[in-house]
Parts: structure tokens; C-alpha cells; sequence
């Protein structure tokens, strides 16, 4: 049995993008060295204490999908803790190029909600990027902590390591996103993997 049935397999086009919602936190004291968050109704572009948007999908606290089929032109980055995954071929590929307007549509859909438009867009750090000559690549982080990383990986024919993760890999991912976060005025929603099957 492949243990490619370890993914979740939740489509991308199980979601309706505008019924994302979000709900906003301020920062109580940014000097403090604990941090505390209160819910705040306050609007995001021009809060001075805004911290993070939590994302809810009904009732759930964060966007979980698997992605299709993807290359991983460059492998895993062990300094940043990312890897990039590539829309191949998305102009022709149906499926990926539905997968890629999904990525693109949340994104559009956030700016718009933090207040953003084409003067100010350059304050939202898209996770797509748009090499010269290739197909785009969306950016996954590899969650780590307590030095470890928090992801499980599979494979059908052996065990499996995160560094096993090397250039060219072809992989499918459960991945997700759970909360806008503003740093040095810039916003982010950083998409994470938390399975990862490789072929």
C-alpha cells in the first residue's frame, strides 16, 4: 500500500476563498519580553500595535491542502528552512493551473483585506516568486523547533529523512497557512508543510 495515503488529500478546490476569514490581534506591549495578544476590531493598514491575523475556515484555525504533483528545483534550503515548489507547466496544466490561482487568489484576497492596493502592494510579501525563463515557484516552509523539524515525510520504498529532499525532487504536500504577521511593516502568510510524499 503506498503510504502516499498518508496525505490528507484535501483538494484545493474544496475551499471557497471568500470564506476565509480573519481575526485580528494587537500587540499588548511590544517591549515586553513575554508576549501577550488581544483580539482588537481595529483595522490592519493603519494599527500601530497590529500584531497577526488569525485565519479561520469554518471554525478551523488555518487553510490545509495538498498540493498536486511538484518538482522542488533547488532542494531544501537547511539555512531558512525552505524549500520552493514548482508550478509546472501551470499555462497548460489544468490542475496546476487551478492550483495556482488558488495560491494567487488568497493572496489577492488578503491584501485586500489588510487595505493594500497597487501603491501600496510592495507592504504584502508574496510566497510566489517568478523566476527568469522558469514557472513559478511557491515557497513552503519547514516548520523547526526544539531542533527538530516538525514535518513527516514518506516514501514507498524506504525510509525517508528531510534531507532526503534534494534538487529536482518530485513531491506531493500537505501544506498550510494559519496567520497573517506584520515585521518591519511588511506583511507575510507563509505557507508550511507538514507532510511531504516523495516519489
Amino acid at each position: 500500500m503506498s503510504k502516499i495515503k498518508k496525505l490528507k488529500h484535501i483538494a484545493h478546490t474544496n475551499y471557497v476563498i471568500d470564506n476565509i476569514k480573519y481575526i485580528n490581534f494587537n500587540i499588548v506591549n511590544p517591549n515586553a519580553k513575554s508576549k501577550e495578544y488581544e483580539q482588537t476590531i481595529d483595522d490592519v493598514l493603519n494599527n500601530e500595535k497590529y500584531a497577526y491575523s488569525q485565519l479561520m475556515y469554518n471554525q478551523n484555525p488555518l487553510v490545509y491542502v495538498t498540493t498536486p504533483l511538484m518538482v522542488c528545483p533547488f532542494g531544501l534550503d537547511r539555512k531558512t528552512n525552505i524549500m520552493n515548489l514548482q508550478f509546472t507547466n501551470y499555462k497548460t496544466d489544468k490542475l496546476m493551473n487551478s492550483f495556482f490561482e488558488f495560491i494567487k487568489n488568497i493572496e489577492f484576497q488578503q491584501m485586500q483585506y489588510i487595505g493594500l492596493d497597487d501603491d501600496n502592494s510592495d507592504l504584502y510579501l508574496s510566497q510566489i516568486r517568478y523566476p527568469k525563463k522558469f514557472d513559478p515557484n511557491l515557497i513552503v516552509k519547514l516548520p523547526f523547533s526544539y531542533n527538530k523539524y516538525n514535518v513527516d515525510i514518506y516514501h514507498d520504498g524506504f525510509p525517508m529523512s528531510i534531507f532526503n529532499i534534494t534538487s529536482f525532487s518530485k513531491m506531493t504536500c500537505d501544506i498550510y497557512i494559519d496567520k497573517i504577521w506584520k515585521y518591519n511593516d511588511v506583511f507575510y502568510c507563509k505557507w508550511k508543510a507538514r507532510k511531504i510524499y516523495l516519489v
